[in-house]
């Protein structure tokens, strides 16, 4: 059977992207370390060969896609991504799985899991290089969705139908106080007792609205005194006397870089717990390296969070 001749080109895929994501042909071409007019010619050869649009021009403030530009691009990312496995195998079929994988993270999950995942996993699979994107929820699912990222670590909040979401473990939330505070010296703590106190939020988005919707059960929301988006800055500003906080990803220490102290306790109530697990898209087909890792973080996590 006659195989038909493709009319188009991975260089010209690349340049599509790298176009994509800088929204400049003078921008893409400086990074693809071609001629303007070069990438702009291949770009229009593209559309030529697909029949379609893919940008729209506009002389003074550079591109934007168009509608099936955006919906062409992710599939683009994970053609030549398959096409950049090809060659890595090609050139490497004595040294087992290679590539890159492109591993998004939770900005407040990231510091206590990926060094050591990653870490682990490269021990056993040298030929494997990262791409790592820490980020809010909303740019974990973004980047599933457009291909820009293989796979993410996140919980199970708010979901979208287009993500395949894989639970690892169930993680409550607990309350950290500062070490005098009069309820640390309480074994659990009510949500009733905690309303009125300084409040410190993690201000992140989805994990504000999660963590505030606890108190619904007493009928009364706390007021959040101080804000951070940053974990280490909230057990911090605990730590100092700041206010009380709720997290819910487990802790191996209790003190903070300034070496002050803080203590964890766990509510009295029957608290909802979120769900730490792996997130990818249902309309990208993960190569293997990828598969690889989703099943080595799945038995990490549970091995080192789950208990018996």
């Amino acid at each position: 059977m006659e195989i038909s001749r493709l009319n188009f080109s991975l260089r010209q895929l690349r340049y599509f992207v790298t176009a994509a994501e800088t929204l400049s042909f003078t921008s893409a071409a400086r990074l693809m370390h071609i001629s303007q007019p070069s990438i702009s010619s291949a770009i229009s050869e593209l559309e030529d060969a697909f029949g379609i649009q893919l940008f729209i021009r506009h002389h003074a403030a550079g591109l934007s896609l168009t509608q099936a530009g955006r919906e062409l691009l992710g599939k683009t990312r994970d053609l030549l991504k398959n096409a950049e496995e090809l060659q890595s195998v090609a050139r490497g079929l004595d040294t087992g799985m290679t590539g890159t994988i492109a591993l998004g993270c939770l900005v407040s999950l990231a510091p206590p899991l990926l060094s050591g995942l990653i870490s682990r996993f490269l021990a056993d699979h040298a030929g494997i290089g990262f791409k790592t994107i820490e980020g809010h929820q909303d740019d974990l699912f973004k980047g599933l969705h457009d291909g820009s990222l293989d796979i993410a670590l996140t919980y199970d909040i708010d979901l979208t139908d287009d993500i395949d979401f894989r639970p690892l473990v169930r993680l409550p939330p607990y309350v950290i106080l500062p070490s005098k505070h009069p309820l640390a010296q309480h074994r659990a703590v009510s949500l009733a007792n905690l309303v009125d106190e300084p409040y410190v939020m993690l201000d992140l988005p989805h994990s504000r609205e999660y963590f505030s919707s606890l108190f619904d059960a007493v009928g009364q929301r706390p007021v959040p005194v101080f804000r951070s988006s940053q974990p280490e800055v909230v057990r911090g500003m605990v730590a100092n006397g700041l206010g009380y906080s709720i997290l819910n990803f487990p802790l191996k220490s209790t003190q903070t870089v300034d070496g002050e102290d803080f203590v964890v306790k766990r509510f009295k109530e029957k608290v909802v717990a979120t769900t730490l697990g792996i997130a990818q898209s249902r309309t990208m087909k993960p190569r293997m390296v990828v598969q690889r890792f989703a099943s080595f973080a799945e038995e990490l996590i549970k091995n080192q969070y789950v208990r018996p």
